[in-house]
Formats: C-alpha cells, structure tokens, sequence
C-alpha cells in the first residue's frame, strides 16, 4: 500500500454560517472514506462541548435520524469520519 497523504479541502467559516449549501468536491480515489474536521462557531463565539450530527446522502431535508454524531471539545474542535463521493450535511448544536 503506497504511503497516504490526505487531500485537504477547506469550506470557509464564513460560507458555511449562512445556512446555504455549499459544494465541495473532494476526489479520495480509492478511499471510501473522508475525514472532516473543523472549529465550531456561529456569531464569532466557539460552541464549546456542543454537538455535531452529520447526514449522509442527503440534500437540506433532516427529517430522519443523522447517521452519525460527535461532539466538540473545549476549543469547539471536532472530527467525525464520514462516507466519501455523498453530500454530507453537518449542523452544530450548542449545549
């Protein structure tokens, strides 16, 4: 197996704050798998130990269960691995 080197992809905070979508391609050739971390903020205030639930495969509809949950640290740093080549949704929920 040749040495993996992620590829970075980066979403700007102040995009992703809007609430609209936005739309990112990140090619992972033989990975099926994308790790997506960030800081956690709305209003230039960090969400401290919040929540982060992610939806696989969907558009802006959450109307049933996310597929996957974390939660922020003490600095609002979160990762979660998720399913690569699908729209993933992420919303932040603050304690």
């Amino acid at each position: 197996m040749p040495n993996y080197r992620p590829k970075p992809a980066l979403i700007s905070a102040s995009a992703a704050v809007d609430g609209t979508m936005i739309t990112k391609n990140v090619s992972t050739s033989n990975w099926g798998l994308v790790l997506v971390k960030g800081t956690a903020e709305y209003s230039d205030t960090v969400l401290r130990s919040g929540a982060v639930a992610v939806w696989e495969d969907t558009n802006t509809t959450t109307t049933r269960n996310a597929n996957r949950f974390t939660f922020t640290n003490a600095t609002g740093e979160y990762g979660i691995t998720c399913r690569a080549d699908v729209r993933i949704l992420l919303k932040f929920y603050d304690n």
